[in-house]
């Protein structure tokens, strides 16, 4: 399910919408965007765009702001805020829903998040789950054969806000308590359940600094239940486990890590984060997994980026097997390379390209590990075309390990995933076969027939890297060709607070799996709708 937290901004427009265009137009909305102090490149969180709304608002003369996010053209969010202007008006309005105290400088805020989704699978598993989850102990009654349809939801409530505690220095916060629900039939089983927990709970301290040229530092400390993402999620995505116990496996509400202590300095279009990363895993599969690491991005906001990030594991009990031998997690580096040259600005005709390139080394196991994984991704806006399409081909690739060998080649996925435009290559497909032993093609195109709608089409087409799967759904391929798979995305944005999504998607086994099973497997039909509320 789409959410912006964590997601670059890729553009920052204010539009005071009362005053014709002049000079003292122009100056108002310089004001207003040097207040809000969100920049292109910069990390989307919500609670620093309440914050920034709030400095707006105590500009003389503000009455009103409202913001607007829609998606960018390279899978970002664009902000955009309105802002109503009267001459003569002294101090910020009273703050309403969902602030509880607003000024200049500060803010507490109620946190809400309210979801529901209908999800419905036919021939789910290719039909014959025994051959994909037959050995999975949480699978006790999966979905298979003809339709099956689950309904699940959350609602998550809590308080978080931001304040000085010094000159230049901000203290901020944010606890919140989730309870989510299933019923009907889901991937894995048909019984109902419920789960409740913490979500949020950190703390952090911010402070910066601002020079007569333009330069600005800030620096961010902080600590405790909250979620994290490096770029766009290849390597950490997904600070929390979500289905089983906890219900909502399609939903995937919970993205807080148990536990996330992170310092991180920005100097203009330079940032390094230094980080210790807990992920909250399920219960019954929780590996224990530690993550400490290092994050540079250069040129964030520009044309031309530049990110490296090191990864290592001092502890987990995620398992890597071979036929003769088990070895674990623990003692995995991880050293990955970004490029990115984005010269359009948002909304204007013109190319773009990604690439991603990571190396896995483990020498602290029974056998040597050794593993890649990357990806190349170009695309183009034609932003006077009707509907405004973006298209895109990304070719991914993840090592699977070669059983003639010694070293154990296949790629440890860690926490990557997110939604279809991130790292879940494929809408069913993934749930078979993840973000290891794989090579996938994807052509997607993003439109958007009206200001606040977008529909993503992908196709997509599977092979595997080596024939041996064995820590996967299926143990051993016959051949490399996997599947493909065909989806729509439909997703509608009314204001800031609500979103609404549907989609459908169908895929096929190719030889290397139809050959494997030896019986009949039929296509793969997922059908869901969604809404989703959020303050």
């Amino acid at each position: 399910m789409a959410s912006w937290e964590e997601t670059p901004v890729e553009a920052v427009r204010v539009v005071v919408t009362d005053l014709p265009s002049s000079p003292e137009r122009s100056a108002i909305e310089d004001r207003a965007r040097r207040a809000l102090a969100i920049y292109p490149g910069s990390t989307f969180r919500n609670l620093l765009l309440d914050w920034g709304i709030g400095k707006v608002r105590a500009i003389p003369g503000v009455v009103a702001v409202i913001p607007e996010l829609t998606p960018g053209d390279t899978g970002g969010v664009v902000i955009t805020l309105r802002v109503t202007f009267a001459p003569g008006t002294v101090g910020p309005q009273p703050p309403s829903f969902p602030y509880l105290f607003q000024d200049a400088d500060s803010l507490l805020k109620l946190k809400l998040r309210s979801a529901g989704m209908v999800y419905a699978n036919h021939d789910a598993w290719y039909g014959d789950p025994p051959a994909f989850v037959g050995a999975n102990p949480l699978a006790d009654a999966p979905s298979g054969r003809g339709w099956g349809t689950s309904a699940e939801g959350y609602t998550e409530l809590g308080i978080q806000g931001i304040g000085p505690i010094g000159p230049s220095v901000y203290a901020y916060g944010s606890l919140s308590y989730i309870l989510s629900g299933t019923v009907g039939q889901e991937l894995f089983t048909d019984e109902p359940r419920g789960f409740g927990g913490i979500e949020d709970a950190f703390a952090g301290i911010v402070t910066g600094k601002t020079w007569e040229d333009g330069s600005r530092l800030v620096v961010n400390l902080t600590a405790g239940r909250q979620p994290f993402q490096i770029a766009d999620g290849m390597l950490i995505r997904l600070g929390a486990g979500n289905g089983f116990e906890r219900a909502t496996l399609q939903l995937n509400p919970r993205n807080a890590a148990d536990n996330l202590f992170m310092a991180e300095a920005r100097y203009n279009t330079a940032r390094l984060q230094l980080f210790q990363l807990d992920p909250d895993e399920n219960e019954e599969i929780d590996t224990r997994t530690i993550i400490n690491g290092v994050n540079l991005d250069t040129g964030l906001g520009t044309a031309t980026q530049i990110g490296a990030t090191y990864l290592n594991v001092p502890r987990s009990d995620y398992g890597y097997y071979t036929f003769t031998a088990v070895g674990t997690r623990a003692g995995l580096n991880v050293l990955d390379g970004r490029f990115y040259w984005l010269p359009t600005v948002e909304g204007v005709s013109g190319p773009y390209a990604k690439s991603e390139i990571a190396y896995q080394w483990n020498d602290e196991n029974s056998f040597p590990m050794r593993a890649w994984g990357g990806y190349g991704e170009a695309g183009y806006t034609f932003a006077t075309l009707p509907w405004r399409p973006t298209v895109s081909y990304r070719l991914s690739h993840f090592t699977g390990d070669d059983p003639d060998t010694t070293t154990y080649e296949r790629w440890d996925p860690l926490l990557s995933g997110g939604t279809p435009e991130e790292w879940v290559q494929g809408i069913n497909h993934y749930k078979m076969f993840q973000d290891t032993n794989i090579t996938a093609s994807r052509f997607q195109a993003r439109l958007r027939p009206a200001a606040r709608w977008e529909l993503v089409p992908q196709f997509w087409l599977f092979s595997a890297s080596e024939t041996n799967n064995l820590g996967g759904s299926l143990a051993q391929l016959a051949s490399r060709p996997l599947g493909y798979e065909v989806n729509l995305t439909a997703k509608y944005f009314p204001s800031r607070n609500v979103y609404m999504q549907a989609g459908v998607a169908a895929t096929f086994p190719r030889t290397g799996v139809t050959d494997a099973i030896l019986s009949g497997l039929d296509p793969w039909i997922s059908a869901s709708a969604l809404i989703r509320l959020s303050y």
